[in-house]
């Protein structure tokens, strides 16, 4: 290590310990009810952190979506591509009541909506872009708009947009002390029947849609579940209705129309022409339609970068830390095309949607911590 090496590294060090988690900062953001569907106040999240990154030193871009949707991308340094970047959301899930969108501390702990999920996440990433900026690293963060319903947004910001990692993505929005490496795909594969309405006292003259799809759907149950058995760890492609609707408008009479919405967790990417093959096959008299697909995630866990993230938590967090997978989906979908390692890390807490969400203020501060260390011993 030459002599400017070590003074850069001194430089950067001597920095770490300044301005811990901002809990105004939070607090502000926390205010903010950028509930996913109110594009207004989602813009507004993004705004309100954008003049606080650049206040600090972070090149800071905001692009819109063609829905309208303004999506941050912030990096120590100009550009599109660097060599580590972040993922995180600031839209939220609605909350019970108004008193959830102000946050409350109780010791270590805070509490609010979107403590846990996720804007207490972005918080300490906000922190490390602005104790790396303008010192040599090549970091960045896309701050996802719609995480919740979806994440077109971060999809568009990295497959239209080309903001893309160049070794690895760190997706902010898992458990603590645990490295993620995989999470399960998700599909939503509609299954639809137009018959005859009708009065329900005289079937004969109808054309009985709610039927058509209850037939299917048992018969389609009953191939899948051969097929795929659920094992004891669970990791497998597991599929089950989430939605049905067919109102007629009164309780005597026979509805029209009748839409199944499947919902497919997948661990293998051909589940999903699987799927739509086999309604189709099955659901006579139907229409199968694929409304939503985003890929599994998998990345080798035996990565030299997996592996430094890992072991780098267990210098930091005192603690064995393990290799994981997670069966919900999360923005790191959207950077499979990348061909990179994504890693999957979080920080203490809880209540993620409830009345209840909580963080953990040292185990978010641990995390900035053990990712600065990281990315100093992998720049």
């Amino acid at each position: 290590m030459n002599i400017k090496t070590i003074i850069a590294a001194l430089l950067v060090s001597s920095s770490f310990a300044v301005n811990a988690l901002d809990l105004e900062y939070l607090s502000d953001l926390i205010a903010i009810p950028s509930v996913s569907a109110d594009i207004k106040e989602v813009n507004r999240s993004m705004r309100f952190t954008r003049d606080y990154l650049v206040k600090r030193g972070v090149h800071c871009v905001i692009e819109t979506a063609p829905d309208g949707r303004e999506i941050l991308y912030a990096a120590t340094t100009p550009g599109k591509c660097h060599d580590f970047v972040f993922s995180v959301h600031l839209d939220v899930v609605p909350a019970g009541k108004p008193d959830h969108f102000k946050l409350v501390r109780n010791g270590d702990r805070i509490e609010g909506r979107g403590t846990s999920d996720c804007k207490g996440n972005a918080a300490s990433i906000v922190e490390v872009l602005c104790k790396l900026a303008g010192k040599g690293f090549s970091v960045g963060c896309i701050f996802g708009p719609d995480e919740e319903i979806g994440g077109a947004g971060t999809r568009w910001m990295v497959e239209e947009k080309g903001y893309k990692p160049n070794k690895m993505a760190i997706v902010v929005d898992a458990r603590a002390r645990t490295v993620g490496y995989a999470h399960k795909g998700q599909t939503y594969v509609k299954v639809s029947a137009k018959g005859r309405s009708g009065h329900s006292s005289r079937p004969w003259t109808c054309d009985d849609s709610i039927t058509k799809v209850a037939l299917a759907y048992a018969k389609i149950r009953e191939i899948w579940d051969k097929r795929h058995p659920l094992p004891e760890d669970k990791w497998s492609d597991v599929m089950v209705p989430t939605y049905i609707k067919a109102d007629s408008g009164a309780l005597n009479l026979i509805p029209a129309e009748m839409d199944l919405i499947l919902n497919l967790r997948s661990v293998n990417p051909g589940a999903t022409d699987e799927l739509v093959k086999l309604a189709r096959e099955v659901a006579t008299g139907c229409e199968v339609e694929l409304m939503r697909y985003s890929p599994p995630v998998n990345t080798d866990p035996k990565h030299p970068l997996m592996e430094s993230l890992r072991k780098t938590m267990e210098e930091e967090c005192s603690a064995e830390i393990s290799f994981g997978r997670m069966v919900a989906a999360t923005d790191a979908r959207w950077f499979v095309s990348c061909n990179i390692p994504i890693a999957l890390i979080g920080a203490k807490g809880g209540g993620a949607h409830a009345v209840d969400e909580y963080k953990s203020i040292s185990s978010l501060e641990e995390m900035e911590r053990y990712l600065i260390k990281f990315l100093e011993k992998n720049r």
